[in-house]
């Protein structure tokens, strides 16, 4: 009788240990403690990285940037985010003191893949595209490589400035700090804008050669307020043929053209511009960088023209 008490004891006390342990089986296990997964903690989704522009993707914040445009480089000083920057191309030339400290890394048609692994970049930036050779070699590298082609419009210069904020600080603080300093280069403009329906000229060679209709300059001539005296024509050419429709308020002028070459013309010396004494020259190549340099020189244009 005892032998089956002990005995049916021993069955009730093994049924209720299986029952607990089936019950501590379906509770979730506590945060921290030794059952639970650390992985899903420690894996958590960074909600500013990895960021996809266009076909480029960059996984993580870059620390160690090669711009192998110097409009690029520009804009990566100008924007406060030279301090990632490790090497720069053959051409880039300013801000001068920052750019001579710089590793010379070759350039977007010939870059020095050598010098680019030395400086173990992270991601590589240019105003132009690279070779399909050049290009695969970076995807092997696993560089990320994008690519802010020239714009011809005012929306495509903004994504430009947009899009390289984006690829060094991330959605948020990308987009926050892309849209800020793209504020600060518009007001630059409206300051400028001052032209009062003038018409102007800009000047790219001596003669003819000078910014018509369908280019990016000729456009923001008008957004300076000025009338560009070449917008029925293509091409950076005026038709010489109707040289005396030409009559210019103000004439800007690449600093090849000398002020007094452009006052000494025969096509020029007639004109209003000439006789008030409203022409100035401007550097070209902040144009060609689109730099933003290119809207100080912009906001200095539209007041010549107000004064």
């Amino acid at each position: 009788m005892r032998m089956s008490r002990r005995i049916a004891a021993l069955v009730l006390a093994l049924v209720m240990a299986l029952s607990l342990a089936a019950c501590q089986g379906d509770e979730e296990p506590e945060s921290g403690s030794k059952g639970s997964s650390s992985k899903g903690s420690s894996q958590k989704e960074d909600p500013d990285w990895p960021v996809q522009i266009g076909d480029t993707d960059i996984p993580e914040a870059p620390q160690k940037v090669v711009s192998l445009s110097p409009g690029t480089t520009e804009m990566l000083f100008e924007m406060g985010l030279g301090s990632r920057v490790v090497g720069v191309s053959g051409y880039c030339d300013y801000p001068q003191a920052e750019v001579e400290k710089r590793h010379r890394c070759g350039t977007v048609l010939a870059p020095d893949t050598k010098a680019i692994r030395e400086q173990e970049a992270d991601l590589v930036v240019a105003s132009a595209k690279l070779t399909q050779k050049d290009l695969i070699w970076f995807q092997q590298q696993e560089i990320p490589v994008l690519v802010l082609e020239r714009a011809e419009t005012m929306e495509e210069l903004r994504q430009n400035y947009l899009d390289l904020a984006l690829a060094l600080m991330g959605r948020t603080a990308g987009r926050n700090h892309g849209e800020g300093y793209w504020e600060e280069l518009e007001g630059m403009i409206r300051e400028g804008a001052s032209g009062g329906g003038q018409k102007a000229i800009l000047l790219r060679q001596m003669g003819y050669g000078m910014a018509t209709g369908d280019t990016f300059e000729g456009k923001l001539l008008e957004e300076l307020g000025y009338v560009n005296d070449a917008a029925a024509y293509t091409g950076w050419l005026y038709d010489r043929a109707n040289v005396a429709a030409l009559e210019p308020d103000v004439i800007f002028a690449d600093l090849s053209i000398t002020v007094d070459q452009v006052k000494q013309s025969a096509i020029y010396s007639p004109v209003a511009a000439v006789k008030n004494n409203k022409v100035m020259n401007v550097d070209f190549t902040v144009f060609e960088r689109q730099s933003p340099r290119m809207f100080e020189t912009l906001r200095e244009m539209g007041r010549f023209g107000g004064e």
